[in-house]
């Protein structure tokens, strides 16, 4: 062995004209070592290697934070201190009721600690970039002798984030910009994301607080990039002035903002300062408690829109359809989208296309609570709008919107559901390729993240099984069939994927082996009420093993950075990613989606791959989680058994994670 080591760094030393840097030479190390394993051995080998030293990675790039508390005792400050030096995050939180009050012994030991970091900076020593405050010590109190000191800190703190447990205003956000000038990232939220509405008496006094402040100019905030604040009580003037002096934001998101002294009129206006003042901005959120966009937010938002804004976020509620189920039209397709936001995404002016859609990589639609957050958050209907936006956006990378729906009937390409009579009202359409054309399809074949919910349009009524076809099938498995079918064609290059469903089927049979040929996936979030197919039985085709070569499907671990780069050069230079042709739908086989054939094509698919074997499924997948909604303890317990089993006898590095949620947080 010591022989076949030293020849391999020979032939590498002869080859290598130049030195190469420590860090690339991993990968030639790794090569060697793992040369004398069998292919099959190889893989699960390296795969786990691979996570440990991502983690390893991971720990070095990110450490642990270091904790601060008013009720360290003596053993645990000295540990504290003694760790400050060499910490890169801070937390600052009180572990008691913060109904205690504000004691001098509880400002003492606060001076004790400010003095202990100014004293170490004034040694050079150091290397905090985070803090984090929390509870009663984000109140104004505490931050305003704890500012300065992060100031005189400002060569290495960049990054201040504050939880707060009531709405932030004018004062306490004015207070951090003047004093923290030099704060590269500002996030300042609140410690319950639904609060409750604001009385009239205590809107009067904040208004009448509001207009005893003076309105002055900010100093102008050149490093801080990314600012992002949760309820904030707005006021147009305090908004304005943060925007003039906050001109090289690249990431601006005022979510659910609190107003006070505020018209429609204001709203516009905003949007037009952040437009003509913020000129780098990458992605921006601007939403208002109980307020909507309006259509000359949404004109004056397109029409003076940043040059490199490439992210768009919006509340859910600006997409949200709200006509009674009576008054909906039979096919999705033919109903007037209702906000403005759905008009823009399904837009299909060409101006519009060409400068907007066709050039986003990120839409965030928020989940935003719902009668003062006392109700659960429903899943939104959008009357095909998310749909047609992606066929319409070629270089979307991420698409995060959890409870918004997107409609199976427009992923049904071959209309499957209607061929089974599974419909009990009747659909007037024809099959896609009746005519020899395609229907809208998915144009973001680069998308990476995908967190969506799948379910049934509202105006359509379907029964439980197929008493007419004779088949046996159900909606639950077909409808699995399509979604998983779907996905696998038009997303190839999925990361992260999250999916909410009523009910999810996820046996060989429903198609869940077909989100095997998402060969990037490493993150997988299944939530539903009800799984069926975790068993053993069902999931027998994750267990083999791959016994034929993967070499051709795994990178060569001593592959230099150079042709890393190039890959990646060749990649970017199409805005999907890896392009199939679509011409006529032969290349991807759209006639198999939504059917059983598609199953026994991925099967025929696998064991031509690897020379009559089967392939290793989700080589990369790191994380898995399912979350069981109002089910019975004990068939939690169950299926957390089953599934964490059948995962870790095939993956014993994939973190597994079976939980039981509450309904209103499905």
């Amino acid at each position: 062995m010591t022989s076949l080591f030293k020849s391999k760094r020979q032939s590498m030393a002869k080859q290598s004209t130049s030195p190469m840097p420590m860090a690339l030479t991993i990968p030639e190390i790794l090569e060697c070592i793992f040369s004398f394993l069998t292919n099959r051995r190889r893989l699960t080998v390296v795969q786990f290697v691979s996570k440990q030293w991502q983690a390893v990675c991971r720990h070095m790039a990110d450490p642990p934070p270091t904790a601060w508390d008013f009720y360290l005792i003596e053993p645990q400050y000295s540990v504290f201190v003694a760790s400050l030096s060499t910490s890169r995050i801070l937390n600052l939180f009180t572990k008691r009721s913060h109904f205690q009050n504000v004691t001098e012994w509880k400002d003492e030991r606060w001076k004790k600690l400010l003095g202990v970091i100014d004293g170490l900076q004034a040694e050079g020593k150091i290397q905090l970039q985070e803090v984090h405050v929390g509870d009663e010590l984000a109140s104004v109190r505490f931050l305003k002798p704890l500012l300065p000191v992060l100031d005189r800190c400002s060569t290495t703190i960049s990054i201040l984030r504050l939880q707060l447990k009531e709405r932030p205003d004018r004062s306490l956000l004015h207070l951090v910009l003047r004093v923290c000038p030099n704060l590269q990232v500002l996030d300042i939220k609140t410690e319950r994301p639904m609060l409750v509405p604001l009385r009239d008496e205590t809107v009067a006094a904040l208004e009448a607080k509001e207009a005893k402040l003076p309105l002055e100019a900010l100093p102008v905030q050149s490093r801080l990039g990314t600012l992002e604040i949760a309820h904030l009580i707005l006021t147009p003037g305090a908004v304005e002035t943060v925007i003039d002096a906050c001109s090289s934001l690249r990431q601006l998101s005022i979510w659910q903002a609190y107003p006070a002294q505020f018209t429609k009129q204001d709203s516009t206006q905003i949007i037009r300062r952040v437009a003509s003042s913020c000129l780098h901005l990458n992605t921006f959120h601007f939403s208002i408690q109980g307020w909507g966009w309006t259509n000359a937010d949404m004109a004056m938002f397109l029409d003076y829109q940043p040059p490199s804004l490439t992210g768009w976020s919006f509340s859910d509620k600006d997409i949200e359809m709200n006509l009674p189920s009576m008054a909906l039209s039979p096919s999705v397709q033919s109903r007037p989208p209702q906000t403005p936001l759905c008009r823009t995404l399904q837009s299909t002016n060409s101006l519009l296309l060409t400068n907007h859609h066709q050039r986003l990589t990120l839409l965030e639609l928020k989940r935003t609570p719902r009668n003062n957050g006392r109700d659960r958050v429903p899943d939104v209907q959008c009357a095909g709008a998310l749909h047609q936006f992606l066929c319409n956006a070629p270089c979307l990378q991420h698409l995060l919107a959890p409870n918004v729906v997107l409609e199976i009937e427009n992923l049904d390409i071959n209309n499957i559901l209607q061929q089974e009579r599974l419909c009990q009202n009747n659909i007037k359409s024809q099959p896609w390729n009746a005519q020899g054309t395609l229907p809208p399809l998915w144009a973001c074949r680069g998308l990476r993240t995908l967190h969506v919910t799948f379910d049934h349009d509202q105006g359509i009524v379907y029964q439980g099984a197929s008493a007419a076809s004779g088949k046996g099938k159900d909606v639950s498995t077909l409808d699995s069939l399509i979604i998983f079918g779907y996905l696998s064609r038009f997303c190839p290059d999925l990361r992260d994927l999250q999916m909410r469903r009523w009910s999810t089927t996820v046996s060989m049979e429903a198609g869940f082996c077909l989100l095997s040929r998402l060969r990037r996936l490493e993150k997988l979030i299944l939530t539903g009420r009800h799984f069926d197919g975790f068993t053993k039985q069902d999931l027998g085709w994750i267990l083999k093993e791959s016994q034929g070569s993967t070499t051709k499907w795994l990178p060569v671990l001593g592959l230099s950075m150079l042709s890393v780069a190039a890959s990646s050069r060749s990649r970017s230079r199409s805005p999907g990613g890896d392009q199939l042709t679509v011409g006529g739908g032969e290349d991807l086989k759209l006639d198999l989606v939504g059917r059983v054939e598609d199953v026994h094509e991925w099967e025929r698919e696998v064991k031509a791959r690897c020379g009559g074997e089967r392939l290793s499924s989700w080589p990369g997948l790191e994380y898995l989680q399912l979350n069981w909604v109002d089910s019975h303890e004990g068939a939690v317990n169950k299926a957390r058994q089953e599934v964490v089993g059948i995962w870790r006898e095939r993956w014993p590095a994939v973190e597994v994670v079976v939980e039981k949620m509450r309904f209103f947080e499905y």
